[in-house]
């Protein structure tokens, strides 16, 4: 079998012989296993109880593979709910050389084992994550036992130091979604079940998935546009721009857009609070096709527009009630924006080539967003003596431990952990949608992988495109909710008598909030 390797294990490992009689390895003068008896080794390592509580067990790395096959042994043995194994090792030669000492028959017949060699760093999360929900946070990376024993990782350091950065980020992301359960839980389960109705009036964002082509299949170009401060460089251009791509404004960019006399072809809100509606309320845009939630602010329902769909919900009630109805609206996701969510809504239509205005992640000049927004005026129509405008931006600058970033042109550029958060939900993202390229019109915003700098110049002097959009707007314009008899009956029982306890069984942890 060795010769049909990629590489000996001799040249691989220093192979010695244990005191007990079994193999033992050293690499690079790092011996790998124990001296005496790896095997008793291995399994007071990953016999421990905290390693069976949890959903996943994960190995970066693991030498000749000891501690991995002890792991094997045991599962059979204890009974009761079998985690994922994940094997996390980017070299190939070290995979197969590991089998060729060792005896691997009990790992693969694991039932639910996972091999990720030779993977690129990026793509080992989503192996992590079981497709659970995202906004509960208690299962995926959040979930796991990690054996990360320097030794087994040393061959391939620069490898693993980026598959820990990645893991450590997205547990910090769970963390967050946890946090924002328990402060607003019981607000998504009250404008949930008060919005139940929505689902037998609105269309769904997925009447839109692929649509976004001309007659003659090409992909049309996207525009997200949100409210950061560069968007003050973009708006003098925008309706050219919406002449030459599909506009997605997030809700806090609407009434800047409003002011120049763009009503723009989406408007996106995914906020439940009130707040969010706030930057809404009182604005008219009945050429705009409004994308939301159910669980956004009840009066979100209200906002005269020329077409109202729904995408996916995020959260319990919405879930739960979908499920129910055999509903699939179109998953927008969560990245901790909404301005993630009009990507998703640009990926979801087929966009190939999205550009960005206002997408900052930063404060450029020290601004949290344009001038005139309607976050902006908030600030002013909450100021007194004591509390001036400057005072509520100072508290958005610096209330997420600020620090320095990088712009697209190398300067420095102030932003904060939140920002850097919401980015990397980007960088994820797009690494994960390679096919969609992203671009930022304005180069002052934190540099994000996946996003790169482009000349509005040169988008203005492309081609219009407002007939070859004519038809995808039309989609949009005319998507209606699609729900059979037996669905609105269903739809029926649950808004006059919703089953409480059918769903606290499936979501126990929010039996405090509903």
């Amino acid at each position: 079998m060795t010769g049909s390797l990629p590489v000996p294990p001799e040249t691989i490992w220093k192979l010695e012989s244990a005191k007990n009689g079994s193999i033992t390895a050293s690499e690079g003068g790092v011996r790998l296993h124990s001296d005496y008896n790896p095997e008793r080794e291995a399994s007071g390592a990953v016999g421990r109880d905290e390693v069976f509580q949890k959903s996943a067990v994960v190995f970066y790395g693991f030498g000749l593979g000891y501690h991995v096959i002890e792991l094997a042994k045991l599962l059979k043995t204890r009974g009761g709910e079998v985690p994922r194994v994940v094997l996390i090792e980017p070299d190939i030669a070290h995979f197969f050389a590991a089998m060729s000492v060792l005896d691997w028959t009990p790992v693969f017949e694991i039932e639910k084992l996972i091999v990720a060699v030779g993977a690129p760093a990026e793509s080992v999360l989503p192996l992590l994550e079981d497709g659970s929900r995202v906004n509960i946070g208690e299962t995926g990376v959040s979930d796991a036992y990690f054996f990360d024993i320097p030794a087994f990782t040393a061959h391939a350091a620069p490898y693993f130091d980026t598959v820990r950065s990645i893991i450590k980020r997205n547990q910090r992301k769970n963390e967050i979604n946890a946090a924002t359960l328990k402060k607003f839980g019981k607000l998504w389960c009250r404008n949930s079940l008060k919005n139940l109705e929505q689902y037998g009036k609105c269309g769904e964002a997925c009447a839109l998935e692929n649509k976004a082509f001309d007659e003659e299949g090409n992909a049309l170009p996207f525009l997200i546009i949100g409210a950061g401060p560069s968007l003050e460089t973009i708006l003098p251009h925008i309706k050219e721009l919406q002449e030459r791509c599909v506009t997605v404004c997030v809700e806090t960019a609407l009434r800047a857009l409003l002011r120049v006399g763009v009503q723009p072809d989406f408007v996106i809100l995914t906020d439940p609070q009130f707040w969010a509606y706030r930057h809404i309320a009182g604005l008219s845009a009945p050429q705009s096709v409004f994308i939301t939630e159910v669980s956004a602010y009840p009066s979100v329902f209200r906002f005269n527009c020329n077409n109202l769909l729904l995408c996916g919900s995020q959260f319990p009630v919405g879930e739960f009630t979908q499920k129910k109805l055999g509903l699939t609206p179109g998953d927008l996701g969560t990245g901790g924006s909404v301005a993630s969510s009009a990507w998703n809504f640009a990926h979801l239509a087929g966009a190939r080539e999205i550009y960005t205005a206002g997408l900052d992640f930063a404060f450029p000049n020290k601004q949290t967003h344009i001038k005139g927004s309607s976050a902006e005026q908030t600030y002013h129509t909450l100021a007194s003596r004591l509390s001036t405008p400057d005072k509520f931006t100072a508290g958005s600058l610096y209330s997420a431990n600020a620090v320095t970033g990088k712009d697209y042109s190398g300067s420095p550029v102030l932003t904060d952990s939140r920002m850097k958060m919401f980015a990397w939900w980007f960088e994820a993202r797009l690494a994960a949608c390679p096919e969609t390229k992203t671009y930022t019109l304005d180069p002052r915003g934190l540099n994000t992988p996946g996003i790169a700098a482009a000349d509005p110049a040169e988008v203005l002097r492309r081609p219009q495109i407002t007939s070859r959009k004519q038809n995808f707007l039309a989609a949009a314009s005319s998507a209606h909710s699609l729900l059979s008899p037996a669905q609105l009956a269903e739809l029926e029982k649950l808004i006059n008598n919703f089953p409480r306890e059918e769903f606290l069984s499936e979501y126990p942890f929010l039996r405090e909030y509903l």
